[in-house]
């Protein structure tokens, strides 16, 4: 292969794997269907203040929502606020919103951009540097928003974002606390 044409394949690797594609791209990392209906896989990571979050401490309890996310996505920016909207609105009723940022530098660039933006983000945000939370999702494509029920069944799914999309994210997750709800009352 000529020089020129590594070239363009290295930066067209470079590209994909900095926009989080790579293993989607080239099948790299996928670990399994994922999909609405399927198992949780099990995970845990370090939030931005170095806690160790763990799911298996959420199963059984919480209605848990996954926020996949990078610095450099506009529509993970966009989606952000409605989320931690959600999340105000229904942390009460048992519901975890945990981010997963996916971005490979380092922490303080991250807390930099979160302390830049025009709110405050309420949940933990758990740095996924070398995305193996992301591969036991195949969360490759951003944002990808994921709810999952008390139970540990993924009930949404949802790759990008447009204007609109929280209201869905919305009735899944209210599903999914009633049911939780009617659970713990036969308990």
């Amino acid at each position: 292969m000529s020089p020129r044409k590594i070239t363009g394949v290295l930066i067209l690797v470079t590209f994909l794997a900095h926009a989080g594609l790579a293993g989607a791209f080239f099948g790299i990392g996928k670990s399994g269907n994922v999909e609405v209906g399927s198992p949780t896989p099990e995970f845990s990571g370090t939030d931005l203040e170095k806690n160790l979050i763990q799911y298996s401490a959420y199963r059984g309890n919480s209605v848990v929502l996954l926020d996949f996310w990078s610095i450099y996505c506009a529509s993970c920016v966009e989606e952000m606020p409605h989320l931690i909207e959600i999340y105000n609105d229904l942390k009460d009723q048992g519901l975890v919103v945990l981010g997963i940022n996916l971005d490979s530098f380092g922490t303080r660039r991250v807390m930099r951009f979160i302390n830049g933006l025009e709110y405050t983000i309420p949940y933990p945000v758990i740095i996924d540097k070398k995305r193996n939370i992301a591969m036991a999702f195949n969360a490759m494509v951003l944002p990808t928003t994921i709810v999952i029920d008390a139970g540990g069944k993924i009930r949404m799914y949802h790759v990008g974002y447009k204007k609109g999309d929280e209201k869905e994210i919305r009735k899944v997750i209210e599903s999914s606390l009633q049911k939780l709800k009617r659970a713990e009352k036969t308990k």
